[in-house]
């Protein structure tokens, strides 16, 4: 998920990531980015910025809850998918006889929370339940911090949430019904990640929420523009999620550059 971007012998370096993984990079992460001059990312990745978008995910004064999206039977699917870090399907339901209710704790997880921050509540804890602890970002950003590298962003911090408060609801309930395949899913992601195959990745990401043209293509564009200077001087080295890695090699080749490294399937 590295490719040389090079144009009359000046190199950089585009880096397609995943947000969350099961596998550390530290290693070679670390080689790519010694003789780095500039390092970017899509967007701020420090605690305090990264504290600003959880609490623009939160609206508690609304009265709204993800589960009024959401049938009892996907409920019950997200329910066991969350469960064994819990000790069991059975810690998830509880009588609660004075109120005459079943209680779930994943209610009041993402209790006060917008569609969208309920939504990367719940995929983020199933991802941590089954090994993935990792972000191939969050490491790169450690390292650049590390190494003393001058470090710019791609996206503010609110053009970021912007994003998020547009994620089409229809998209993120369709997908939470698909909890019985997450793990299929997540699988899937790995293994093509692994091997570089972004044709395969993005056929693996149709369902995701996320993984929409119009969330996709209109940021493919704004990351270019803000790397291409840095592209220009060289020794640049950009880490862009792997599904924008298709959008932005393209804009890279019709401005000039080559740019080597595994097959980057047509548009």
């Amino acid at each position: 998920m590295i490719w040389d971007v090079e144009k009359e012998g000046v190199v950089s370096r585009l880096i397609g990531t995943a947000h969350f993984f099961p596998h550390s990079f530290n290693t070679s992460l670390t080689r790519c980015l010694e003789n780095a001059r500039i390092v970017m990312f899509e967007g701020p990745l420090d605690p305090v910025n990264m504290a600003k978008v959880v609490d623009s995910g939160f609206d508690r004064d609304s009265g709204y809850h993800l589960f009024e999206d959401l049938d009892r039977h996907t409920i019950d699917k997200i329910s066991r998918q969350l469960a064994p870090p819990c000790r069991g399907r059975n810690s998830f339901m509880v009588l609660n006889f004075r109120k005459f209710r079943v209680e779930n704790p994943l209610y009041d997880m993402v209790k006060g929370m917008k569609p969208w921050l309920a939504f990367f509540t719940i995929w983020s804890n199933f991802l941590k339940s089954i090994g993935w602890t990792h972000s191939v970002d969050l490491e790169g950003y450690r390292i650049a911090e590390e190494l003393g590298k001058r470090i710019e962003f791609l996206e503010t911090i609110e053009d970021q949430i912007g994003v998020l408060e547009n994620l089409n609801l229809e998209r993120i309930t369709a997908f939470l019904k698909q909890a019985d395949k997450w793990q299929e899913l997540a699988r899937g992601y790995e293994v093509c990640y692994l091997a570089g195959d972004l044709g395969k990745l993005r056929y693996q990401g149709l369902r995701f929420p996320s993984r929409h043209p119009s969330v996709i293509n209109y940021r493919d564009k704004i990351f270019f523009d803000k790397m291409m200077a840095h592209f220009s001087t060289g020794d640049a080295v950009a880490f862009v999620g792997a599904p924008h890695v298709r959008g932005v090699s393209r804009l890279l080749r019709e401005a000039g550059f080559h740019v080597k490294g595994p097959a980057i399937p047509d548009e």
